[in-house]
């Protein structure tokens, strides 16, 4: 009995060791999601110095940060009512580094295209795709909905098609869009009013991106198809990264429910209303990156919530994540196994010795 007692005493002991001694693990590729946090840290840094220089109206009640990534309540180009928690969720560059934990587990190799869907309403998640494509060496695809969501880029005189040519002219990044659309109901800016449609053509024409102009949404998710195609070469796109809730990517805004957030490699089997270009893509077999619920991603990897400062880059546990020390818990288990075969040893001979003597007998 008390051997028993002592050898659970000492179970106990290893484990408050492995307790005392678990701290801070890197996690797989963290000099690359460092470097693509390193790069979205970089283009914050610009924009915000360059609406410094522009005098632009910053609000800290809703920017405490001061980022100038946070955007009228409304406005005319905004196409939906916006939850500033979320838009706040988002300005950390370190989302950088979750895109590429996500695209590290799919097979890419640098220059294989991927497309992307953006929109105005999460320009710090939009920098953060870039920011993880480019650091991967990845050729980036990309097509803007120009119009946002409250509290996105929803100044038309710097909508997300101005603050990514300022990046491309400043060297933060070589990406810029491909193409951009109108966005809002039916990817046409249905619901804007009309001097907001005329600010968005505007915003399209002074960047020098093709504009996406149809007379459906069907059409608009067709020709969005066609463009991916010829801007990749005829080669086959290896995988499509969704940010925030484009209709033209969504398809439907019924289907939106029924989509989560992350690293999908297929969709749900159901009959959606319409399909976007993310079932599209899904259906042809290539894995979807969805960055949607934006609090949930954050809580899932260890990023702040609504920090009211710029978080600093390679916090959170896709960086370092608190774990045990295997080594420790390897030397400990065979310790242990070995004291118990010791201490029980003599009871085993013990109890097998009489039967021995019966037998004799």
């Amino acid at each position: 009995m008390l051997v028993l007692v002592g050898l659970a005493l000492l179970a106990v002991a290893c484990q408050g060791g492995m307790e005392w001694t678990k701290g801070p693990v890197q996690q797989p590729n963290y000099d690359l999601s460092l470097d693509a946090a390193s790069r979205a840290s970089r283009a914050f840094e610009v924009i915000h110095r360059h609406r410094l220089e522009q005098e632009a109206i910053l609000d800290p009640v809703i920017d405490p940060a001061e980022t100038y990534l946070i955007g009228p309540k409304t406005s005319v180009i905004r196409s939906a009512r916006g939850v500033l928690k979320s838009k706040l969720t988002s300005l950390n560059p370190n989302f950088a580094a979750v895109v590429v934990h996500y695209l590290k587990q799919l097979p890419l190799e640098p220059g294989d295209p991927v497309a992307v869907a953006v929109n105005g309403s999460f320009p710090a998640m939009n920098i953060c795709v870039y920011a993880a494509l480019e650091a991967m060496d990845l050729r980036t695809i990309p097509i803007t909905s120009v119009s946002a969501s409250g509290y996105g880029a929803t100044d038309p005189d710097f909508t997300w098609l101005d603050m990514e040519a300022l990046l491309l002219a400043e060297g933060v990044f070589s990406t810029r869009s491909v193409a951009a659309s109108p966005g809002g109901e039916n990817d046409m800016g249905r619901g804007l009013p009309p001097r907001g449609r005329e600010k968005i053509w505007e915003a399209i024409e002074r960047n020098g991106v093709r504009a996406i102009r149809t007379g459906s949404l069907e059409e608009s998710i067709a020709q969005r198809m066609g463009i991916y195609h010829d801007q990749s070469g005829g080669q086959r796109i290896k995988t499509y990264i969704n940010v925030g809730g484009g209709i033209a990517s969504l398809g439907s805004a019924e289907n939106k429910p029924f989509l989560n957030s992350g690293l999908l490699m297929d969709l749900p089997l159901m009959n959606f209303p319409r399909k976007g270009t993310m079932m599209r893509m899904a259906d042809s077999g290539i894995p979807v990156v969805h960055l949607s619920r934006v609090q949930s991603i954050a809580r899932e990897h260890g990023l702040a919530i609504e920090p009211v400062e710029m978080p600093e880059v390679g916090l959170g546990d896709v960086f370092l994540k608190i774990a045990y020390r295997v080594d420790l818990a390897v030397v400990l288990l065979i310790v242990y196994l070995g004291i118990c075969c010791l201490a029980l040893l003599p009871e085993v001979r013990r109890r097998v010795a009489p039967g021995e003597r019966n037998r004799k007998r």
